[in-house]
């Protein structure tokens, strides 16, 4: 059996999710991850990397949203592994979602990284007003895959030594989309909603450029990650897995985010996903949501299209893919 696993393995490794999009530069982006209670943020890591080992995404740098101690040093553990042990790194320093977590703890205890505490890191707001600032007009892609909290705190962020402008103009100046793993479509309550409703009310409410939100409903069909027991064990993707599951398949709720930012979000024609544009997202303080159709703003949901196994199939491939590293 281990010798079908290497096998599978390997080919995989070889064909992994073959057509990019086409497009002449990679995409910059900058990456925001609770990466505490699920292990899903590590799923979309590691396809994260994959896309960028391909040249399809530029990684600016990544923000935690959550407040586990262990989630910053455990973010650059991985990134490290993944051969980017310079992507810079910031953490939620205000208000937010605090959880026990299965996995980060041990992979940042077991994996070499620079940072040694979320105490080391900047704040995030911070920290992307300096990627802003740098980057190109309308051009950045932000992907969250966990609380609003870093992206509701840099709208409020003031001008400083990194721009003249505050944070809504900033992010209306350098940000062409943010594609959101968030809410439930056309109406529901979501984890990256609820567990700090004001922020995600405030983020969505006030966000000056378009918002593409990849719900709860279109990553919940889609099974990925036990294809990860091919990898050595001292992988630290498939030891995260293994820690939280048993290296079971689970949910992609994070990978759809990030396979659509790179794959789909200037396809004229989706491939995996249809999508509903017609209308907004509207959020309470306790972090439900419900579609809008009477108030049109920049604001779409994806809809499902392929059937979820095909999805999985490309997404299992750029996990392997970007997990086999090492």
């Amino acid at each position: 059996m281990i010798r079908i696993l290497l096998a599978i393995a390997t080919l995989v490794f070889a064909t992994a999710a073959l057509p990019p999009t086409g497009a002449d530069e990679p995409l910059p982006v900058i990456f925001d991850t609770d990466i505490q209670g699920d292990v899903d943020d590590v799923g979309a890591l590691a396809v994260l990397h994959a896309l960028a080992d391909r040249g399809e995404v530029k990684i600016l740098g990544m923000g935690v949203s959550a407040l586990h101690p262990s989630s910053a040093p455990c973010l650059d553990a991985f990134n490290t592994f993944f051969g980017r042990p310079d992507v810079p790194i910031g953490v939620n320093k205000g208000d937010g979602f605090l959880r026990d977590s299965k996995y980060n703890e041990q992979i940042a205890a077991e994996f070499p990284h620079n940072l040694a505490s979320a105490n080391d890191a900047p704040d995030a707001a911070q920290l992307y007003r300096k990627l802003l600032a740098d980057a190109d007009d309308q051009s950045v892609v932000i992907i969250s895959v966990g609380q609003l909290s870093n992206l509701s705190t840099l709208l409020d962020t003031p001008p400083d030594q990194h721009s003249e402008l505050n944070g809504s103009d900033l992010v209306h100046a350098k940000v062409r989309a943010w594609v959101c793993m968030g809410g439930k479509f056309p109406q529901g309550k979501e984890a990256n909603f609820y567990h700090h409703g004001p922020a995600a009310q405030h983020a969505v409410e006030h966000w000056p450029t378009p918002i593409v939100f990849s719900g709860f409903e279109i990553g919940h069909r889609v099974m990925t990650g036990a294809g990860l027991k091919a990898l050595p064990e001292t992988n630290p993707v498939r030891r995260a897995y293994e820690l939280f599951n048993g290296a079971q398949d689970h949910f992609s709720w994070d990978q759809t985010a990030v396979l659509f930012a790179a794959r789909e979000l200037d396809a004229p024609q989706g491939q995996f996903w249809d999508s509903e544009a017609t209308g907004s997202c509207r959020i309470d303080a306790d972090g439900t949501n419900r579609w809008d159709a009477e108030t049109d703003r920049p604001h779409t949901y994806l809809v499902e299209k392929a059937p979820p196994a095909e999805v999985a199939t490309v997404i299992e491939q750029l996990m392997l893919s970007g997990a086999s590293k090492k």
